[in-house]
């Protein structure tokens, strides 16, 4: 299972002994999107926390207390485990956001591995030789980021697939021109089908064998219609037959006019779930009068950690 989602969906991980945390955040490769997802849970683990928490909520624990109230037995352990956490690899904005607070005030290990990071950062040649220890190297099983910036943008995994990851221009990943296209179509509908004795309308996408997607965020277009969706879920799925809802829309009034985009979040544990299989699934009638069960979207794009 992701790392993320077993140090954010529940507090399990911190009835795990030393050895078996150790080996866990140790391990060459560890899944995980972020080195601060890795301070976070060295953090709530050393403190024995009983609500899941980020290191903002644990600095302002020690701002108004002290380190052995807030880590009371697991204080050593926690200067022996942050050198797991690879500082560097973290956003320069945020080193110097750690920089200044009460962890690195009060934690020594914490405010060294915090300076060497920024200095590596800034002065690569000041380190050098750094390069070969494990702090300073990317992890092996590591997703890449594609973040949504705008309705229509083209850093989702769909487009980044289409320039097979990066490598050439664009081109339509199917060679068709249904919903991964990123050309406007006045008609593109899925139609109605009955499954289990409902009527349901959905569009999918398979992002390929050996692809998947943590996804927090996906965007939808309006075909040239008025046959506006109300009621759909978003799901996703790594078997294609098992699905698990990312977000449920009840009486969205969002979709209002023909060719529109409209973008969501994804929000909750599910969001660091990996998939590769996602779907749109018709729950109810669009505006439509005359044909209400026609899922009329012509583009779909899905933003995440991509593996």
């Amino acid at each position: 299972m992701h790392f993320d989602y077993c140090t954010t969906a529940n507090l399990d991980f911190i009835s795990l002994d030393e050895t078996t945390f150790r080996n866990i955040i140790q391990h060459p490769d560890l899944t995980v999107t972020s080195e601060e997802r890795v301070l976070d849970a060295i953090l709530m683990w050393c403190m024995k926390s009983d609500k899941l928490s980020g290191w903002e909520v644990v600095n302002e624990l020690i701002t108004n207390s002290t380190l052995e109230s807030v880590f009371k037995g697991r204080l050593q352990l926690l200067n022996d485990l942050l050198p797991s956490v690879r500082f560097p690899l973290l956003p320069y904005f945020l080193l110097k956001k750690l920089e200044n607070t009460s962890l690195s005030k009060q934690i020594s290990a914490f405010c060294d591995l915090v300076k060497e990071a920024i200095n590596y950062i800034e002065c690569r040649t000041a380190t050098h030789g750094n390069d070969h220890n494990v702090r300073f190297q990317h992890r092996r099983s590591c997703y890449k980021e594609l973040q949504y910036i705008c309705d229509g943008d083209s850093n989702g995994v769909l487009y980044f697939s289409g320039t097979s990851y990066g490598e050439h221009p664009w081109v339509n990943p199917v060679l068709s021109k249904v919903l991964v296209s990123r050309t406007y179509q006045g008609t593109c509908f899925a139609g109605p089908r009955m499954e289990d004795g409902n009527i349901f309308a959905w569009w999918m996408v398979d992002l390929g064998q050996d692809h998947q997607l943590m996804c927090n965020y996906y965007t939808l277009r309006q075909d040239g219609s008025r046959a506006y969706i109300r009621n759909w879920k978003f799901q996703g799925c790594m078997d294609g037959r098992t699905w698990i809802d990312l977000r449920v829309h009840e009486n969205d009034q969002t979709m209002c006019k023909p060719g529109q985009f409209a973008s969501w979040p994804i929000t909750g544990p599910n969001a660091l779930l990996p998939f590769r299989f996602f779907r749109i699934l018709l729950t109810g009638p669009t505006t439509d009068a005359s044909n209400p069960w026609n899922l009329c979207i012509c583009f779909l794009e899905l933003y995440g950690y991509f593996h």
